[in-house]
């Protein structure tokens, strides 16, 4: 579940003595959710599960960076179709093996609707530029955790 922090101040006059005509005021602020930035994000960033686009971050990086098709698996649902190539941990692996260490990308994630997305994915291999994907993700939330439910060419 991707929950705002929300934090509420009391504010007083500040006298020693207690205002029985002034009441006293509740200020509340919060901290938005993690929000799609506009344009491919090349930073590489972890990710996290604490959105739709955070989780999606996550499984590109435990897929490019840290080369891991065990960290990338630990990101797909347990509700994601067992036919689905993503879901298998031995897949990803082997698909880990096809990309050349030191491979970077960028990604540009945009929204459909809750828990869909549009991603292009911009490989740039040791040898220069690579490969564009554009991919269509389905998030789903599981114990209060986002997780990829569904990756579809687009």
């Amino acid at each position: 579940m991707c929950a705002a922090v929300a934090a509420a101040v009391l504010l007083s006059g500040g006298d020693s003595e207690p205002d029985t005509t002034a009441s006293d005021t509740i200020v509340a602020s919060s901290v938005a959710p993690t929000t799609v930035a506009a344009g491919p994000d090349c930073s590489m960033p972890t990710g996290d599960q604490n959105s739709g686009p955070g989780v999606i971050a996550a499984f590109e990086h435990a897929y490019y960076v840290q080369r891991s098709g065990a960290v990338a698996h630990a990101l797909v649902s347990p509700n994601a179709p067992a036919s689905a190539p993503f879901t298998v941990e031995a897949n990803l692996d082997a698909g880990i093996a096809t990309v050349p260490a030191g491979t970077t990308y960028c990604l540009d994630i945009d929204p459909l609707r809750t828990g869909s997305y549009t991603l292009i994915l911009t490989e740039s291999g040791p040898n220069g530029p690579g490969t564009q994907y554009r991919q269509r993700i389905t998030t789903d939330q599981v114990d209060g955790r986002y997780v990829i439910a569904a990756i579809e060419q687009a």
